[in-house]
């Protein structure tokens, strides 16, 4: 059995081709790809400057595709859980689940993992996706578009958990892009921070968060201390989540942040170095947090979207047909450049 897919051979040599469909193994289940959401780190993968392809870990012909959601269409041998007709997600890091880091509950740093459509496993940019049930997860009652922004949502999900953030925080999120937009609701309607503001550079983004923050904040318009004072009676931040990856970010936290303060990073700085002062870090007992992938909060993520608390609709701007390499250019381009006023784009393989 043959299938459409997109493959990336090269950098920017990419294929519309036919592909064979990987059979379920035990444990395995087959499932038509509904949709798929594009990303900023598939402008790493198509370009191969991912680090991965760099450093050995992962290599090209690639099928892409981490965001993705669908129905399940064949059981492998020894499947109980799922059904045939079961809309599902499936997660990027496909852990071994038996070394040090899977037993200590991180997954995400498995020493044997595969990352979907990144790292070792084909991914969802195309027709059929094969996938152990280990890392899949059912939905309902949210719509295949939803389902393949359920990847992203956890992502933010697990960097805001990380910052610990309760009703007693003002939270700074940084980044207005899919992350920053849902970790913004998440710190306002899971954790009911006090305080919920959002800082970044397009105003068409940040006025989507208009609904679910105390403020938003164009840092190309406006100073980020004099406004993060002013929406916080004085007091400043104590929760941040980075979700933007900007070489100056620590610098303006500094501005901002209360002592004792937490910062979530999630975004990826691309190589590049942060200036950070690491004097104010230390005699403010500021806690520097690294956040990577979405170690057990799939379950949680999906009932909080089911409920109403996370809504991926307010970051899909675009809803594509894949049926050539034309057509995947084309939604590709309009994510890499924002034309339209992008945030999310989805395709249907």
């Amino acid at each position: 059995m043959k299938m459409k897919a997109v493959v990336v051979h090269d950098s920017m040599d990419i294929h519309y081709e036919d592909v064979e469909v990987k059979q379920p193994s035990p444990g395995e289940v087959l499932i038509k790809v509904k949709a798929a959401g594009l990303c900023g780190t598939d402008v790493d993968i198509l370009s191969a400057e991912l680090f991965y392809f760099k450093t050995g870990m992962a290599k090209l012909p690639l099928i892409p595709g981490h965001e993705w959601s669908g129905e399940i269409i064949e059981l492998g041998e020894g499947v109980k859980e799922f059904a045939v007709g079961d809309h599902v997600t499936g997660e990027c890091t496909v852990a071994c689940g038996f070394c040090k880091m899977c037993v200590s509950g991180k997954q995400n740093l498995c020493t044997n993992r595969t990352e979907t459509g990144v790292m070792n496993r084909s991914g969802g940019y195309a027709e059929y996706i094969t996938f152990p049930v280990s890392s899949l997860h059912k939905f309902s009652k949210i719509s295949f578009e939803e389902g393949a922004a359920v990847e992203p949502a956890c992502v933010a999900m697990e960097a805001v958990k990380r910052a610990r953030v309760s009703p007693e925080d003002n939270a700074l999120i940084i980044g207005s892009g899919p992350i920053g937009l849902l970790a913004a609701q998440i710190c306002k309607n899971v954790f009911a921070a006090k305080r919920t503001l959002l800082s970044g550079t397009r105003d068409d983004r940040l006025d989507r968060a208009k609904g679910y923050t105390d403020g938003i904040i164009n840092v190309k318009k406006e100073n980020l201390k004099n406004r993060v004072m002013a929406l916080t009676d004085g007091e400043g931040v104590s929760a941040v989540i980075e979700a933007a990856g900007v070489a100056s970010s620590f610098t303006d936290i500094e501005g901002v942040i209360m002592g004792n303060g937490r910062i979530s990073c999630c975004g990826f700085f691309g190589g590049k170095t942060a200036p950070c002062n690491w004097d104010f870090i230390i005699t403010n007992d500021i806690e520097i947090i690294g956040s990577l992938g979405s170690p057990g909060v799939w379950d949680f993520t999906i009932q909080c979207m089911e409920r109403g608390k996370i809504n991926a609709k307010n970051i899909i701007t675009h809803d594509l047909t894949i049926k050539s390499k034309d057509d995947f250019m084309n939604a590709f381009r309009i994510m890499e450049e924002r034309r339209d006023g992008a945030c999310k784009v989805i395709i249907h393989p």
